[in-house]
């Protein structure tokens, strides 16, 4: 008998159970899993969260879901491995996620001070319209977060730097690993949003010319962010 699932932290605790599940049972690719009734009497949990777990596992490469027929394992063992591994690290171990901001900070550092010491006026004005776009949501009491991925995305491209654009562009895959429960751990609404001003502040530096204001700005949005990532689990 597979566990009872916690309900608090049900996705993670799904798609966790399901990848030690193929393990302790032997599947190898191209097996037919069980059906989603067996999962959700086994989890006790509604069909509905199952089939989001199967589709973010099925995103992941881990399995495929075949309509009317049912759902196989589309990974080999060795990748289950590693999958149920980065679950782990990403979803469990802050030192991770705090390392990855460290890496993102530095990168973001040297992005402004390339994008302002070459005078990339395109990029600016880029910036410039997604800030505006931001803080258009803001003012409507919205979350802007396609827009923060943006912004950060525009320093990126802007840096001329092809390796730290697929490094930020690889982290931001990762999230689909972590980043949905380390927020569902947080309050929504408290996590993150006092990094929400700084994108106006560290574009005006920016459009100043003044890198040395624009990078002590980043600086204080990471420590925001780690702030808020060690109060994961008290």
């Amino acid at each position: 008998m597979l566990k009872s699932l916690k309900r608090q932290k049900l996705h993670e605790s799904i798609t966790d159970e399901v990848l030690k599940f193929i393990e302790q049972k032997g599947y190898v690719q191209g097996d037919r899993l069980p059906t989603e009734r067996f999962f959700c009497e086994q989890f006790q949990i509604s069909r509905p969260s199952l089939r989001e777990a199967m589709k973010k596992l099925e995103s992941y490469g881990v399995i495929e879901i075949k309509p009317g027929s049912g759902m196989y394992l589309r990974a080999e063992k060795t990748i289950l491995t590693e999958m149920e591994n980065i679950s782990i690290k990403f979803s469990m171990e802050k030192k991770a996620l705090l390392e990855v901001i460290d890496l993102r900070e530095m990168m973001e550092k040297h992005a402004i001070e390339q994008i302002v010491a070459n005078k990339q006026s395109l990029h600016l004005d880029k910036l410039g319209e997604i800030v505006d776009e931001y803080d258009r949501k803001r003012n409507k009491g919205e979350i802007p977060r396609k827009e923060d991925y943006l912004f950060h995305l525009a320093l990126y491209e802007g840096s001329d730097n092809r390796l730290m654009l697929n490094l930020f562009k690889s982290i931001k895959e990762m999230d689909s690993l972590w980043a949905d429960r380390v927020i569902e751990d947080l309050d929504m609404n408290v996590f993150g949003r006092e990094t929400e001003p700084l994108h106006r502040l560290i574009y005006d530096a920016m459009q100043l010319g003044d890198a040395k204001k624009a990078c002590k700005l980043i600086g204080k949005h990471f420590d925001i962010m780690r702030e808020d990532l060690k109060k994961l689990g008290g």
